[in-house]
């Protein structure tokens, strides 16, 4: 015996959770980190990128050695 209600319900979660994914950026507001700020001037706040380029440089070399002299048995 086939029950035809089941088919509908196979494709409607699919469906209905495309359309909330696909209409939630048009329907909500924008986030609060994106409202602009009418007094920043451009590039302030930037910091210094290097420093942190080269911690997270040295970070990564320490764990790949830390890995290899682990691994080296």
């Amino acid at each position: 015996m086939r029950q035809p209600s089941k088919r509908w319900k196979r494709w409607i979660a699919p469906v209905l959770l495309g359309l909330g994914l696909s209409l939630n950026p048009a329907i909500s507001p924008p986030a609060r980190a994106q409202e602009e700020v009418p007094n920043a001037e451009e590039g302030a706040g930037s910091g210094r990128p290097l420093d942190g380029y080269l911690a997270t440089i040295t970070l990564m070399l320490l764990a790949l050695f830390v890995v290899g002299k682990s691994a080296r048995r």
